[in-house]
């Protein structure tokens, strides 16, 4: 998954940060997230990215979902968008490490009324 430009796939740190990427898998479909702090990516370390993605693999018809990323101190969210299966929506952003103030976020897509979680990815700052 890009997020705020960057290709995050298999990047290595020697930093103490341990950002990285989790996913949950739901009943159509798979909820991934990602975030790292900014010295991960080559970036300042007074930020926090973070993206979602999730992507409809199974039943028919279209859901509309709206995904957002959880922090200490802000919950961030799009707009609901459609989704039929096969397909895919993403949101990513970046936010200063004070947002973050636990170091850790989660990622969260809320579909039909229910909310939906990753599990925390920790150690940000």
């Amino acid at each position: 998954m890009a997020i705020a430009g960057a290709l995050l796939v298999g990047l290595g740190s020697t930093a103490a940060y341990a950002g990285g990427s989790t996913s949950t898998k739901l009943d159509n479909g798979t909820l991934y997230f990602e975030a790292h702090n900014g010295r991960e990516i080559g970036q300042a370390s007074s930020k926090v990215y973070a993206g979602d993605k999730y992507t409809k693999t199974r039943g028919s018809g279209t859901v509309y979902a709206q995904l957002r990323v959880s922090f200490e101190r802000g919950l961030y969210k799009d707009t609901e968008k459609a989704v039929k299966k096969g397909q895919s929506i993403k949101y990513s952003l970046s936010v200063p490490v004070s947002v973050a103030s636990d170091c850790s976020a989660v990622g969260v897509m809320i579909s039909g009324g229910k909310f939906y979680e990753t599990p925390s990815i920790d150690h940000l700052c």
